[in-house]
């Protein structure tokens, strides 16, 4: 099955945006200046790099399953393995399949619709997205970067936070008003021509189901607290990469690019978000002063490390659940999620 002529258009837009901003990237950086800086790097830190980013895995293992606990009751290891072979995809396929991918792989594993499980992927975005808006703004406020440096970091932050508000609105207004929320949305997709209207009101009643079946209220405060872990541990490997190139930047310049990196990479972009990474991470180093050719390089490191962990975990795990990635990619591509 190959791509509709939308999912091609999307999937080249995407590659040509990242080639753009690595492009970009590459011209204002000076090239051997950023490999001497590489040389650098001990691989005795990737260790304890690893340690941390693989370590924030199992943290979201354990929140997938208290999110599908009103949806399907799954044991933290499977969570924790399909949440991995989700990462894999995204980082090898185009469209951010992984998401779908997820939802596929944990139906074959148990009886959980797509539909539900979906919804619960979309909280998991929101949170954490609130988790990385909230480490912009205590970076910014209490490092004392004057709005001179603070450039497009802040921009993004504030346009993340409003973005990420909205979302939880929608989310906290579809659980409480579904038909309302349904209305408004028939009402609005007559004016938005590139979506079909009967998919796009598919796409919101599958979305109402799996958020009519969630029921937060006990388990919030766990999910809140799990979701602040997971990015803890991953900035975690930020400011041990600080350390590996001997920056002289406290843990507040490592959480906000870590923040700011993740926040970018929402953005369409070729698979494993290459060049979007580099991109981000430069401006991020940026609003502290430091050199573009060692943010570059750090950028390299960090990117390369978490790329191919996560992918060969993923793919590792995957085959012994006995699913075929060529499968799944045909499946994703021809659900109506991707349409």
């Amino acid at each position: 099955m190959g791509f509709s002529r939308r999912q091609l258009l999307a999937t080249l837009g995407g590659v040509t945006l990242s080639v753009v901003v690595l492009g970009g990237a590459l011209y204002q950086v000076d090239l051997e200046k950023a490999v001497r800086v590489l040389g650098r790097f001990g691989f005795w830190w990737a260790a304890p790099m690893l340690l941390c980013y693989l370590s924030s895995f199992l943290v979201r293992g354990a929140r997938w399953r208290l999110l599908l606990q009103p949806v399907e009751t799954v044991s933290w290891p499977t969570s924790t393995g399909v949440v991995f072979c989700g990462y894999m995809a995204n980082n090898l396929l185009p469209l951010r399949l992984g998401e779908i991918v997820r939802a596929l792989v944990l139906g074959r594993m148990t009886s959980a619709r797509v539909e539900g499980t979906l919804t619960t992927i979309v909280l998991e975005r929101v949170f954490d997205g609130l988790v990385l808006v909230g480490m912009i703004a205590l970076v910014l406020v209490g490092s004392g970067i004057g709005p001179e440096a603070e450039g497009i970091v802040a921009y993004t932050g504030a346009v993340s936070a409003i973005v990420f508000a909205g979302a939880l609105l929608f989310v906290v207004g579809a659980r409480l008003f579904p038909r309302l929320v349904l209305g408004e949305m028939r009402r609005g997709l007559r004016w938005v021509p590139i979506i079909e209207e009967k998919k796009g009101l598919n796409a919101t009643r599958s979305l109402l189901q799996g958020l009519g079946s969630l029921a937060l209220d006990r388990r919030l405060g766990a999910v809140v607290g799990l979701s602040g872990a997971v990015w803890i541990l991953e900035g975690g490997m930020f400011w041990i990469g600080f350390r590996a190139f001997s920056l002289d930047a406290g843990a507040g310049a490592a959480f906000l690019t870590l923040a700011f990196v993740n926040l970018s990479i929402l953005v369409p972009s070729a698979p494993g978000y290459v060049g979007i990474f580099q991109g981000a991470t430069i401006l991020a180093f940026g609003a502290f002063g430091l050199p573009e050719e060692i943010a570059l390089s750090y950028s390299v490191v960090v990117h390369f490390l978490q790329y191919v962990s996560v992918t060969v975990i993923g793919l590792v795990i995957l085959a012994a659940y006995g699913v075929s990635l060529a499968a799944l990619r045909k499946e994703s591509i021809a659900s109506d999620y991707t349409k």
